[in-house]
């Protein structure tokens, strides 16, 4: 999906947040906290631009806790608008050889440095796996030379073994 896309498909905070909820509960809404399907949805007006409009309380009377689809996201307890985020993701998985901050906020039109160094490093951060398994088998890779200049007497490149 190309940035065009993701401004076609996603151009507001509702719709961002209709797909993230589709995505994360895909049977309903689930509290995260424990789990419980009966859930009420809490709609309010936005006092400011950048403020979610969408969130649920639990009605579980041992939790109660309130909950977003970006809880637990890379996008929780952010400012910047979702649409921004989404053009964010879009661009740094289309680039080949990686997006700096730098490029990031002029691409985006993002105010502070800061805050597009907050977006790339919460995107790389979310791009890792939690537990990597060790590659096996044959694996093939591009531009790459393993071995290194031979050391002590002799000069050139050797093969080591």
């Amino acid at each position: 999906m190309n940035l065009m896309d993701v401004n076609r498909e996603f151009p507001t905070e509702d719709a961002c947040l209709e797909h993230l909820e589709k995505v994360r509960w895909p049977e309903g809404v689930r509290c995260p906290t424990c789990g419980c399907k009966e859930i009420s949805r809490i709609t309010r007006r936005p006092s400011a631009k950048n403020k979610r409009t969408r969130s649920y309380q639990c009605l579980e009377k041992s939790c109660r806790s309130q909950f977003s689809a970006t809880n637990g996201t890379m996008f929780h307890r952010s400012h910047i608008p979702l649409p921004v985020w989404f053009a964010a993701v879009a661009l740094v998985m289309d680039a080949k050889k990686g997006v700096s901050a730098m490029q990031l906020q002029r691409h985006l039109g993002l105010g502070s440095y800061e805050s597009a160094w907050y977006m790339v490093h919460r995107i790389r951060k979310s791009m890792t796996e939690n537990n990597p398994a060790p590659l096996s088998g044959t694996v093939e890779m591009d531009e790459t030379y393993l071995g290194g200049k031979a050391r002590g007497a002799g000069s050139g490149w050797r093969r080591n073994r």
